[in-house]
């Protein structure tokens, strides 16, 4: 990859462009950049580039025959390069256009200053306008730089790996996932555990979801573009559904932190193992989990006869009596599980549907279905103590 560069203070752009990443590329031959002065294509002896704009105005504009003449001098008519100005009235910079420049063969990036530049400079060397952001910069280096070091980054060799650059923000459609690094254990601060754990499938479907929630939350418009697949899209319904749920614990006056899917998704399968016999157990599966997804486990293993249980005001007082400090929530129609601290008021249990919860240790749980004719229910588990 060529770059070269047409300002007026090529020194503004040196200390960038002689340091880390960008600096060891150019010393490896990976990417070239030529800074070039147009100052000194000038041709009167006060080396002038700028003069007053006809039509009177405020401020000065660059005047065409410096940059027209750097520009021709400089670029090979052989050379395929893409000849950019970098302007705020431009086509906006984001990742695919950065993808879209990196497949050149060569780059021609104009800095502009002062009012701007002469339209016929413009209609004489260059192909196209290109804005880093709606904001007026005092010149085009800042620009050139973040065009220079954005393309950079997409040239084989420069990152080191080409993977560094496959997962990032923009590259997928998405914002990126959090990162983390050592130690595991940074001021009380602690690491997600499923990064620790090993298992590259589950730290996969937790990056996507991170990676997905961020964007929601920050970035909604990508998601309108984004290369999303049916799960993604399944993924995204859980995690609106997710945010909503919070809101309402919230407003109840709940602490709450939502558990990401996969803790989600294996919840249920705890459950049975903690409240339902054993002996019991194949024929509660198979009774409860059929049809969609875990609907109706929640009562269904208690009103089917599969696990023994208090029902109706007997369960509630024996929950409330039981008091746990910290408990878990699931919802398993919406595929969402939260911690939670503290009880939960009956309105609010009411509102939710079909929920179950238990305490940390998985030892009493308290069902309620959102059903008149059906719970609330209250078991311990059969292991206890």
């Amino acid at each position: 990859m060529k770059i070269k560069v047409f300002t007026l203070f090529p020194d503004m752009l040196r200390p960038m462009l002689s340091e880390s990443i960008l600096g060891r590329a150019i010393k490896a031959g990976l990417i070239s950049v030529e800074l070039i002065n147009i100052r000194d294509y000038t041709l009167d002896k006060h080396r002038s580039t700028d003069d007053y704009p006809f039509g009177g105005g405020a401020g000065m504009v660059m005047m065409a025959q410096p940059i027209v003449d750097a520009i021709r001098q400089n670029t090979d008519p052989g050379l395929r390069a893409r000849r950019i100005y970098l302007s705020p009235r431009g086509r906006r910079l984001d990742q695919g256009v950065v993808e879209e420049l990196a497949r050149e063969e060569a780059l021609v990036l104009l800095c502009g200053h002062y009012e701007g530049v002469d339209q016929r400079a413009l209609d004489s060397v260059i192909d196209e306008e290109l804005s880093i952001g709606d904001y007026v910069l005092t010149g085009g280096e800042l620009g050139a730089l973040v065009v220079i070091d954005a393309v950079a980054r997409l040239v084989p060799g420069v990152l080191g790996s080409d993977a560094s650059s496959a997962d990032e923000s923009f590259t997928t459609g998405l914002l990126e996932y959090p990162q983390y690094t050592r130690p595991a254990d940074f001021r009380g601060q602690g690491v997600p555990e499923v990064l620790l754990g090993g298992n590259h499938a589950d730290i996969a479907a937790w990056r996507r979801e991170q990676a997905l929630e961020l964007t929601l939350m920050r970035r909604p418009e990508l998601l309108d573009t984004a290369p999303l697949t049916d799960a993604d899209r399944a993924l995204l319904r859980r995690i609106r559904r997710g945010r909503e749920v919070e809101a309402l614990l919230k407003s109840h006056g709940v602490e709450a932190e939502r558990l990401e899917m996969r803790l989600a998704d294996q919840w249920p399968k705890a459950w049975f193992a903690a409240f339902v016999p054993e002996e019991r157990r194949k024929a509660a599966k198979k009774e409860c989990f059929s049809g969609r997804r875990h609907v109706g486990f929640l009562w269904r293993a208690f009103a089917m006869g599969f696990a023994e249980a208090l029902e109706g005001d007997a369960a509630r007082r024996a929950w409330a009596e039981a008091r746990p400090d910290a408990c878990a929530l699931c919802l398993p129609d919406d595929g969402l599980l939260f911690r939670v601290a503290g009880a939960l008021p009956d309105a609010l249990l009411d509102r939710l549907g079909d929920v179950a919860l238990a305490d940390e240790a998985m030892r009493r749980t308290f069902v309620a279905t959102g059903r008149r004719d059906a719970g609330p229910y209250y078991s311990i588990s059969e292991e206890t103590p």
